[in-house]
């Protein structure tokens, strides 16, 4: 699934939670009653948030490794360069 994929799933969410609150769908409960009669969708929707947060996650220990080993080098850098100037 691609990030594309994911918006556009978010955004028909959001569409028919502002629709049902439009005609005026009892809250939480006129919802319940919505995705107790399409389980397949549920089922779907929480498969794609399952992966957004799974690539969330991975993304974000991607690039904390990548800090991890620029502060690595920076670190040597410095302290070469305390070498090289006797301090």
């Amino acid at each position: 699934m691609t990030v594309v994929e994911a918006m556009a799933v978010i955004q028909a969410l959001a569409a028919g939670a502002i629709q049902a609150a439009a005609e005026g769908a009892a809250g939480p409960a006129g919802m319940a009653a919505e995705a107790a009669a399409r389980p397949e969708q549920v089922l779907r929707g929480l498969r794609f948030l399952s992966g957004a947060y799974t690539v969330v996650w991975v993304i974000l220990a991607a690039y904390l490794i990548m800090l991890s080993l620029r502060q690595r080098r920076l670190s040597r850098q410095v302290r070469r360069l305390r070498e090289r100037l006797g301090i």
